[in-house]
């Protein structure tokens, strides 16, 4: 007797996945670092200009300036996936400046991803109780989907306190300080994840900083040198990237596994590509898609199957992998067209699952 349908037909999978990602030039895995460097100082200088004029501007102009600065802040934010996998070989630099200009201001420094976003990564902790990223939604109720929603809106909240309490209370009591970096260390969904990775001399340097301008904004703004609107505009912003990366999170994946290690195949079909396919309109759904999920994170599927590749060349990456992959590859599962059809099923599962 020979092999069964299924491991021939997975064994077929795995091959040609394989043979799709030898095929990729070597050039597409090197990222350019210009493209790098003029995405991130724009964004963050668009950002950064938009939300001071918000805070001297009033009513209709000051809503413009503020939805304005989230789009910018929201992309120079998620650069930090970026920093997370090169920081070590490509962009120490860079991450330094992102850190200065986006992440501290923020209080969203690199150290709270790095170390962190790498067990996402993992197959052994991918859809487990170890992976920082991962719920089984489908499989639970629709009440869990809107608290991470709202919970995400408090995002400001949680930031003050990490920073402006506990950082300075950990620098005195080493219980506090043990207790904030495994439990409050984490940009997660997964409220039962514990940081395992050290928090190094360049995190705790980004959290002194952090605790720094925070403290530095309040003193100014009680001695009347900053207006409190510039407070309520910095929470404002904050609150909304937060609010709108978690709905695109939302989006990333299936979130269908609550037990048990996965495949590769396994962990692609669970994760989705979201592109409009060739519809109409193409260049103007391109552009709002790059827009709710900037820096190629609308590339989830292929970023899981490939995450050495850069950012910029992932959509490249992608046309060239539709164009050459047969119709019943797995990878071409996790395409959606849309945010939308991803998001409804996720809700559907959620709604009709038993528990």
């Amino acid at each position: 007797m020979g092999q069964s349908s299924p491991v021939v037909s997975a064994a077929r999978n795995n091959r040609a996945l394989d043979e799709a990602i030898h095929a990729i030039p070597l050039a597409l895995f090197r990222p350019v670092l210009a493209v790098y460097w003029v995405d991130m100082l724009a964004s963050a200088g668009l950002g950064w200009t938009s939300l001071v004029f918000a805070v001297v501007a009033d009513r209709w102009s000051r809503a413009a300036f503020l939805l304005i600065a989230v789009v910018a802040l929201y992309r120079a934010v998620l650069f930090i996936h970026e920093i997370t996998h090169r920081a070590g070989r490509d962009l120490t630099a860079f991450a330094f400046v992102w850190n200065a200009l986006v992440g501290v201001p923020l209080l969203v420094p690199s150290f709270l991803y790095q170390g962190v976003h790498t067990d996402h990564h993992r197959q052994s902790c991918y859809g487990t109780e170890a992976d920082p990223e991962y719920l089984p939604f489908g499989r639970r109720s629709p009440a869990l989907i809107i608290g991470l929603t709202l919970a995400s809106l408090l995002a400001p909240l949680a930031l003050v306190v990490r920073f402006g309490v506990l950082a300075p209370l950990g620098w005195a009591l080493p219980a506090v300080r043990r207790l904030t970096a495994e439990r409050w260390s984490a940009l997660v969904i997964n409220p039962r994840y514990v940081r395992r990775a050290p928090i190094g001399r360049a995190g705790r340097a980004e959290e002194a900083a952090a605790c720094v301008v925070l403290w530095l904004s309040v003193g100014l703004w009680w001695s009347g040198r900053i207006p409190a609107s510039a407070l309520w505009c910095w929470a404002a912003v904050s609150a909304a990237v937060s609010g709108i990366n978690a709905i695109r999170t939302l989006t990333a994946h299936r979130y269908d596994h609550d037990s048990g290690e996965l495949s590769m195949i396994e962990q692609l079909l669970d994760s989705c590509t979201i592109t409009n396919n060739g519809r109409v309109f193409t260049r103007v759904v391109d552009a709002c898609q790059a827009l709710a999920a900037p820096v190629g994170l609308r590339y989830h599927a292929l970023h899981h199957w490939i995450p050495s590749l850069p950012y910029h060349n992932l959509g490249r990456v992608h046309r060239m992998l539709v164009s050459t992959l047969r119709p019943d590859t797995p990878y071409r599962a996790t395409v959606e067209r849309g945010f939308l059809p991803p998001l409804r099923d996720l809700l559907r599962r959620s709604r009709t699952r038993p528990r």
